[in-house]
């Protein structure tokens, strides 16, 4: 086929039903991200996001992205055979997703995900860190975690959703360029955040400074 052919064909796709069996269909993607929204405390008179480095975000894994990294898709894991394509493909996205809010100025510097069953003290989490890249474009800005498989993909069971929640103040930090901790969550509302393509219903953390 002729290059005028072809870019008459392709225009034929988006202009007309008719070619639509012939057309190709744009796959629909089966990992997404949650998002965490970062805001000055009220308590806090000065910009406690002045010098951060780096900021490192843990979210703790709900049964049904336990079920799917542990039993339902083993392989999909941060180490499994197909789970480190599509981490490092994430790692190139999820600071620079197109997405409805402006987003902290940031690169991806590592996940760390902990899938670890005990019958004294399990840990199912992952943690971003992410580079900082302008400390001014933290504040009232938006990290997107993940990956993760969204719910049409996750598998879920009974009434469960592929949820991942924060718990803990040290939960959302942020670090310094010698590695000192500056700030961590000193409130936050909507804990809970679902693996998904957008970034509605955000994890809200209010940040301190130490």
């Amino acid at each position: 086929m002729s290059r005028l052919s072809l870019i008459a064909a392709l225009g034929l796709c988006t202009t007309s039903t008719l070619f639509l069996s012939a057309c190709p269909q744009e796959e629909e993607e089966k990992f997404g991200f949650t998002c965490v929204e970062l805001n000055q405390a009220d308590n806090q008179d000065e910009d406690p996001f002045v010098g951060t480095a780096k900021i490192k975000v843990t979210l703790k894994y709900e049964p049904c992205l336990i079920d799917y990294y542990t039993k339902t898709n083993v392989d999909q894991a941060m180490n499994g055979k197909d789970g480190e394509a599509v981490f490092a493909e994430w790692a190139d996205r999820l600071c620079s997703e197109s997405v409805g809010d402006p987003l902290v100025a940031c690169e991806v510097e590592s996940f760390a995900q902990t899938l670890q069953p005990s019958d004294n003290n399990p840990i199912f989490q992952m943690t971003v860190t992410y580079r900082v890249t302008d400390p001014t474009k933290i504040s009232n800005r938006t990290l997107l975690w993940g990956p993760g498989p969204v719910e049409a993909y996750a598998e879920c069971t009974g009434n469960l959703r592929p949820f991942v929640k924060l718990t803990l103040p040290s939960d959302v930090i942020g670090v310094d360029k010698d590695g000192k901790t500056l700030w961590n969550a000193q409130s936050w509302s909507n804990p809970r955040g679902i693996m998904q393509r957008n970034t509605a219903g955000c994890i809200k953390a209010a940040i301190a400074k130490q």
